[in-house]
């Protein structure tokens, strides 16, 4: 009885239940904060599983070109009306993740306007309407898909019009409606474009004439019954591929004694070797540890062959790392170390050798070469204002080969190792580019490209080898690998590419508000980073270095809030509101000054030798701080003692690189100089005739120390000798390059006048030769020097203007 009165009592109906929740979330509302809306995504499931740009149409131009026009379903929520699929929101700073707060996400996604609430007759109706139309345009889409691979009544070929849908797994036709579909094929029918395998792969795009081949049904079938009937007969002989590929191998496995010949020794190559890998392969992957260590064994055995592709790959690794090398940079020919000498005599002889291969047959060694060129080329500061070309044109080699396609969706043409590579050989040149189109100041083009590769795995070398017949799972960012770097690196690559095109596009100016909000992006990349252990060194011998990645991220996010916020440095006068931008851009330069210092104090020299952030921080310092007031007592001015032994601490970077490589930018050791002097008079430190003589007293001392590691004869006329040079290696003992190094190697007083040159010439016997040009004009302290007049040049020991050369300024450097 008591089942028949529940079964007779009225039951809430739909209306009732959102009666009840609107009810519910008036009581909410009154009773605290309103709940988060979640943000209705507008793209199709199918899209965004796929993660792939949808049309926003019902079925989307992405499911009927896959053949699935039936997965192609929306979020949908009770209560709003979907805003019309032909709507597609503007690009604002605020669309990139992570830029502001959560409210101003929920309101900019879900206006007010927007969220209508309508009757729930009127709903259902609504979502019956929408079923009926989904379900004829499926029949439509099908009746097409049907059509498509039928000839017409006479027999002719019937052409696929571009509403058609195509891309079968073999043949690019369509796939029938009653056919088992799956996602893989799904992913081959979106990469029919890539073709090939490896890394001989080429990359059509949609609208090249190969690709619009495809439209025409049949046509390939036709093309090989008329060479069978007609063009067989005639014995019209084909290309003997088998043998070309076969005489090709064997040119690729074939010796170069030229590049051989260049070889040091296996004690001096291996020592290189090991500081490559275990410093630069940390931050940009360009080998596989395992596999190079292997080959690097065989190649020493005397009974085997080795190919011009592992030499010329051996010296364009050994050209990176040379420099960085304690015994061999600690001799001078001029004003370039001999090291620096023998890596443009390698990497001239490896590009000769890369220019002569074929721009068709490449190989995964190919492009590890051209990445090892580029790093030694920007190590070693050859042909400077070539970065940006040298990039670029490797980024559009990469694009002609799909490596910005991922491989895992072209199936069974990439095996997992070879797959795996071209993630991070691609990463590694997405890299260089994006840093050295902000470096110059010029756009990239990635910014136009659509990169649908996946990161690099984070994962160890050793998990996997070339033939592991599938990739480990990726680890959490928060274990540090090899890989870390690349990895973590792209899931800011947006932001940056996006930087750059606004700040190398046309001059329009940003408004403050896009500023911050580029800022509070930044900020956002930097917080998502993982700390690792960055004192992890209790493997000497082969340690790793997780403060190599941990600074390069942090590096690569903050040099963008130095351009940002330096426009606003001159309006902070007329608007107290810049402040703020004084303060980021004083508190980024630091910051990568802070970074840098702390790997140099670790012997770590890798980042500043393959960046030029040094220079720039002294720039960037020198200018916030000379536009405080003397007298002010602003946050950067209270800073400024703090300012000098920071770009101190550059200056002492910088001197280290031009005593490994040689001062062939002798630009940016001066300027470096200058800035420091400016800000002495700036601070009221020193005269401003005390700070000029200062700056040149560090240029000079600089070239004392050069000429003290010539190796002789430098010349055919041995040079006079300076009265007292500075004591060579094999007097002292010491290492002239692992030596302490001093800002200013000769006594100076820091007061603001002179003291040095109230000390007669004879009465400085005892201390090496620093200016003796200046020489006092009276007995009074606080005179300022006069030039002497039998000042010569060459009392330095060799002639300056050989050994710097005739250079206007920045623009007279290659």
């Amino acid at each position: 009885m008591a089942d028949v009165q529940a079964s007779n009592a009225p039951q809430p109906s739909e209306d009732d239940d959102h009666d009840q929740d609107q009810d519910q979330d008036q009581e909410d509302h009154q009773q605290g904060p309103s709940r988060k809306r979640q943000r209705v995504r507008l793209s199709c499931l199918e899209c965004r599983r796929r993660k792939l740009s949808c049309s926003r149409e019902l079925p989307c131009d992405r499911c009927i070109k896959s053949g699935t026009p039936e997965r192609c379903t929306y979020e949908s929520r009770p209560g709003t009306i979907p805003a019309p699929a032909g709507e597609k929101p503007s690009f604002t700073p605020s669309a990139l993740p992570g830029s502001f707060s959560s409210d101003t996400r929920r309101h900019s996604v879900n206006p007010p306007s927007a969220r209508r609430e309508v009757e729930p007759s009127v709903l259902r109706d609504a979502v019956r309407d929408h079923d009926r139309i989904r379900r004829l345009e499926l029949e439509v889409a099908q009746l097409r898909s049907a059509l498509s691979k039928q000839s017409s009544v006479d027999g002719s070929t019937m052409v696929a019009s571009p509403s058609t849908l195509k891309d079968s797994a073999k043949d690019c036709q369509s796939v029938p409606s009653n056919s088992t579909y799956t996602p893989q094929n799904t992913e081959v029918c979106e990469y029919a474009n890539l073709r090939g395998h490896d890394f001989k792969t080429k990359y059509f795009g949609p609208h090249n004439a190969w690709s619009s081949l495809q439209e025409l049904t049949g046509i390939f079938h036709f093309m090989r019954e008329t060479a069978e009937e007609w063009l067989k007969p005639l014995n019209i002989q084909k290309k003997d591929r088998r043998k070309r590929k076969q005489d090709r191998e064997k040119k690729f496995t074939e010796s170069d004694v030229g590049l051989e010949s260049l070889l040091p020794s296996k004690e001096e190559t291996d020592s290189l070797v090991a500081v490559y890998l275990d410093q630069f392969e940390q931050i940009h992957r360009v080998v596989h540890v395992p596999t190079f260590k292997a080959e690097y064994e065989t190649f020493w055995d005397p009974s085997k062959t080795n190919s011009a592709s592992f030499t010329a790959l051996l010296l364009s690794m050994i050209s990176v790392s040379c420099c960085l090398d304690m015994q061999a940079s600690n001799k001078f020919v001029g004003i370039k170390s001999s090291s620096i000498q023998m890596a443009e005599k390698w990497i001239k002889a490896c590009d000769e050798w890369y220019s002569r291969q074929s721009q068709k047959h490449r190989k995964l060694v190919h492009y590890q070469i051209a990445c090892l060129l580029y790093l030694a080329k920007r190590v070693n500061l050859i042909k400077k204002k070539r970065f940006w070309t040298t990039s670029g044109t490797m980024i559009r080699d990469s694009l002609m080969v799909g490596l910005h396609q991922d491989p895992d969706r072209v199936s069974g043409k990439v095996s997992p190792y070879i797959a795996e590579m071209r993630r991070r050989i691609w990463a590694t040149m997405v890299e260089f580019d994006v840093q050295s189109s902000f470096d110059q100041g010029l756009p990239t083009l990635l910014s136009t490209v659509q990169n649908d590769s996946d990161p690099p795995k984070n994962i160890d070398d050793d998990s996997f080898n070339e033939n592991s017949s599938e990739l480990p799972i990726s680890r959490p960012s928060h274990d540090y690998t090899y890989t870390s770097y690349l990895h973590l690196s792209r899931q800011s690559l947006a932001l940056r590419t996006e930087l750059n095109k606004i700040l190398t596009g046309p001059p329009a100016e940003l408004e403050w508000e896009q500023v911050l909000q580029y800022s509070d992006m930044i900020t956002h990349e930097l917080d998502r980073l993982p700390s690792w252990d960055l004192d992890n060194g209790k493997d000497p011998e082969h340690s790793q270095k997780p403060i190599l990645a941990h600074t390069l991220l942090h590096l690569q996010l903050r040099q963008y809030l130095i351009p940002l916020h330096q426009p606003y440095l001159k309006l902070r006068k007329f608007n107290s509101k810049y402040q703020v931008a004084e303060l980021i851009y004083y508190t980024a330069a630091r910051d990568i000054v802070i970074m840098h210092d702390r790997l140099y104090q670790k012997g770590i020299r890798t980042l500043y030798f393959l960046r030029e952030d040094t220079m720039n921080s002294v720039i960037n310092l020198c200018n916030v701080t000379l536009h405080q007031p003397k007298d002010s007592s602003s946050l950067i001015m209270y800073n400024s003692q703090e300012t000098l032994r920071l770009i101190e601490r550059c200056i002492s970077m910088k001197e280290d690189r031009v005593l490994r490589c040689g001062n062939n930018d002798p630009w940016g050791y001066s300027s470096m100089c200058a800035a420091y002097g400016l800000l002495e008079t700036h601070m009221g430190i020193k005269t401003s005739e005390a700070a000029k003589a200062s700056a040149a007293e560090r240029f000079i001392s600089l070239h004392y120390k050069l000429l003290a590691f010539q190796i002789p004869p430098y010349s055919s006329q041995p040079p006079p000798q300076p009265p007292q040079p500075l004591p060579t290696s094999s007097q002292t003992g010491q290492d002239p390059i692992d030596r302490a190094k001093s800002i200013t190697p000769f006594p100076m007083d820091t007061t603001p006048t002179i003291q040095m040159a109230t000390t007669s010439y004879q009465q400085r016997d005892g201390l090496p030769l620093s200016m003796p040009w200046l020489l006092p004009s009276t007995s009074d302290s606080n005179t300022v020097p006069i030039p002497n007049p039998d000042f010569n040049f060459e009392m330095l020991g060799s002639d300056l203007n050989d050994l710097w050369g005739d250079w206007g300024g920045p623009n007279d450097l290659v």
